[in-house]
């Protein structure tokens, strides 16, 4: 995985976080309690508007534009079924906040069951249910 210096930690003596352009993608760094830092795209997946411009409290960040709400630690759109935010590794070195050029993978725990896909098919290349041959 490759990483480019985005930042300092001394850009985060009085905020808790950093917004950043990386390949014309928009990214924040972001500073936890403890010290410790984590990158996450801040593009709302609804019309791409930037969600640290909208209400942050705690780890849910609401879209200033049509209310959308995402946990920006996780990712995960808390108030529709959307896609994740992607997040991107970071490493600190001395003073110096690196970030990952790519997302990193999804974390899924989650297993897939026959009776989990919405379409009604029996797995990801099957056709539904109703238009096979019996």
């Amino acid at each position: 995985m490759q990483f480019v210096k985005i930042a300092k930690r001394s850009d985060f003596q009085n905020k808790r976080f950093k917004r950043v352009t990386l390949l014309a993608r928009k990214l924040a760094i972001f500073k936890d309690g403890d010290g410790a830092f984590y990158g996450i795209e801040i593009a709302c997946k609804h019309q791409n508007w930037d969600l640290t411009t909208g209400r942050i409290d705690g780890d849910i960040a609401t879209c200033p534009r049509h209310q959308w709400k995402y946990n920006i630690r996780t990712g995960e759109c808390l108030t529709h079924d959307s896609h994740r935010l992607r997040r991107y590794a970071v490493r600190v070195e001395g003073d110096d906040i690196f970030i990952s050029l790519t997302p990193q993978e999804p974390e899924t725990t989650d297993s897939w069951e026959d009776d989990d896909f919405p379409c009604g098919c029996e797995g990801r290349n099957d056709p539904p249910a109703d238009s096979r041959d019996s």
